[in-house]
């Protein structure tokens, strides 16, 4: 038998298919081994295959690291139940120097389903008051239950905490709290600030068992004791596990903190001032609009006052400015400047960074910095939301609620000594904030607060009302200033003018006033607005004059201080009238 090539073949079958013109070609048969890839190559696809898997790998763990510490912090229900009495953590509890003596407990205030009818006389603006229901829809079903929330309209609050972290003086002391809410019906979103220095009650161990001290001293007091045995099984924690403990803290803070808002917090989050200069450098920074040019003097030059407890200087020029990790921290801490200082414009401040931050995190390109965000906030952020209503908030916001987010109306609320708290010292001789009705008594706070989220197209232009009464009869400006104050208005003390013989509405908001003119000419038809310029020295920003012709209308026709008879409403335009308050004893 003839012997076979390496391709199967014997010589003469290639004879033979030489003859039909094909050629012999040796070695590139089935069997003929090919040549070997250099080994660099198979280095390198080891190489990135390796590579790929342990990206892989470290992105897991990385990912979860941060989601295990940062989210699912553990959250309690709301309380909203009277704080009682309890003994002072140092001396007594009641409260000198100017801070009022009676009884010493934090009362709700019942949420009100209707706005207070107006005087005679007044038109009440309608706002009807909807009541959802609590079962989501069958087309809501399929959606998360924080989704479903959202598009049936309910309200969802939150309480976020700032606080120095370690090496700062009063590490945890939380000297920035907010009460965030947000209204999907009226897509608003309520801010209001809580003064660090008001006076509370801090019930750790149970509503009668706590102290009384400033309210961004709760966080700190769980943070800093050794053992939970002596706090309520609320606020228990492992002393092993940090996150434990920064939940009990957050937990007894927000209970605290409703009981001065009467607003219950549905989510809290905590953040720590490293944390929030490294998150702005993650994100690029932020553009953020300066209100007012301002100089601080006093600004700490260290957060660590043991190692440096020297003062600077920092400087704003009022305008768009774009700011990085340590500006930004800068504008929102300084408290001590001539133009913009204490507590309440600090708040001011931090709210503006807050829809600036809302700005650029939108941005696109913030998700592939997901990695620098994480480092930032790695160990300095802890929430109570979960990763599935995180990662459902972050969907809905980029989809259907888009829109939503890009035209959310943000409405600032400054609790502060121009409206509804009183300077006092605390029986050790610190500064202290309490409500102006009373020590505890926070009704009138409540009212105010629950009236801006009813109307916060009004409250978000924040302008100052006064109602002057030029009618010569008493009690009448004083009567509509309340009215007005129930349709969402923020008002000032009423007072007298000069006798003039038709109402008048004075414009001096410059063009900010649209929300606010609507709501009071809604209560006072007929009633013509005047454009002028506001001078210098003048506080309010729209000034209603109530002529002879309101009492006819109000059911108070009759005889005035000089006898003669009142009018019908309307009429020629008055002069400009004397804005300054007349010295008299009767009621405006």
């Amino acid at each position: 038998m003839s012997k076979k090539s390496k391709q199967g073949l014997t010589p003469a079958q290639h004879e033979a298919l030489s003859s039909y013109g094909v050629k012999r070609t040796v070695g590139v048969g089935p069997g003929t081994p090919r040549k070997k890839r250099p080994p660099v190559v198979r280095w390198l696809a080891l190489v990135a295959v390796v590579s790929l898997l342990g990206f892989g790998i470290f992105s897991y763990l990385r990912v979860s690291s941060f989601l295990d510490s940062s989210f699912s912090g553990r959250n309690e229900g709301s309380l909203l139940t009277p704080v009682a009495t309890g003994p002072a953590r140092t001396g007594t509890p009641s409260v000198t120097k100017g801070v009022p003596k009676g009884p010493e407990v934090s009362g709700v205030a019942t949420p009100l389903a209707t706005v207070t009818p107006a005087k005679p006389g007044l038109t009440a603006v309608a706002v009807p008051v909807t009541v959802p229901t609590a079962t989501a829809t069958p087309d809501y079903a399929g959606l998360p239950a924080i989704i479903q929330k959202i598009k049936l309209g309910l309200p969802m609050r939150a309480l976020l905490l700032g606080y120095g972290g370690r090496g700062h003086d009063g590490a945890f002391l939380t000297d920035t709290i907010l009460e965030v809410s947000y209204d999907p019906s009226r897509n608003a979103v309520t801010m209001v600030n809580i003064p660090r220095d008001l006076y509370v009650f801090v019930p750790y161990g149970g509503p009668k068992v706590g102290y009384w001290g400033k309210i961004n001293s709760a966080f700190s007091y769980v943070m800093e004791t050794g053992s939970s045995a002596s706090l309520s099984s609320r606020y228990r924690f492992n002393a092993s596990d940090q996150n434990s403990r920064l939940d009990a803290a957050a937990i007894l803070t927000k209970d605290v903190v409703e009981q001065v808002t009467g607003i219950p917090v549905d989510y809290w989050a905590t953040l720590s001032f490293e944390g929030f200069r490294k998150f702005i450098d993650a994100i690029g920074g932020v553009d953020v609009n300066v209100e007012t040019t301002f100089d601080d003097y006093e600004y700490p030059a260290n957060d660590d006052p043991e190692i440096d407890a020297s003062v600077m200087h920092i400087h704003f020029e009022a305008g768009l400015q774009h700011m990085y990790g340590e500006r930004a921290i800068e504008y929102s801490r300084s408290r001590k400047s001539v133009q913009d200082g204490n507590d309440f414009g600090r708040s001011k401040r931090q709210m503006r960074m807050i829809t600036a931050v809302k700005d650029q995190a939108a941005q696109p390109g913030v998700l592939l910095k997901a990695f620098g965000v994480m480092d930032a906030l790695q160990g300095n952020i802890r929430t109570s939301l979960t990763l599935g209503e995180t990662r459902a908030l972050f969907d809905y916001f980029r989809g259907d609620g888009a829109s939503s987010l890009k035209n959310v109306l943000f409405v600032p609320q400054i609790l502060s000594t121009n409206n509804f708290l009183a300077e006092g010292t605390s029986p050790e001789g610190g500064y202290i904030l309490f409500p102006n009705t009373g020590q505890s008594n926070y009704s009138a706070i409540q009212r105010w607060l629950e009236l801006g989220q009813e109307f916060p197209e009004v409250r978000a232009e924040n302008l100052k009302v006064s109602v002057q009464n030029g009618t010569g009869m008493t009690g009448l400006s004083r009567q509509v200033s309340g009215d007005l104050e129930q349709n969402g208005l923020n008002t000032l003390d009423a007072g007298w003018v000069s006798a003039v013989s038709y109402s008048m509405i004075y414009d001096y908001s410059g063009g900010k006033s649209s929300s606010t003119l609507k709501t009071i000419s809604n209560s006072l038809p007929e009633v013509p607005v005047r454009v002028l310029k506001k001078p210098d020295s003048q506080t309010a920003d729209v000034v209603v004059v109530l002529g002879r012709d309101y009492m006819q209308v109000s059911g108070n026709a009759g005889s005035n201080s000089s006898g003669s008879k009142t009018g019908g409403l309307g009429g020629p335009t008055p002069q400009a009238v004397n804005i300054p308050v007349r010295d008299s004893t009767p009621t405006p």
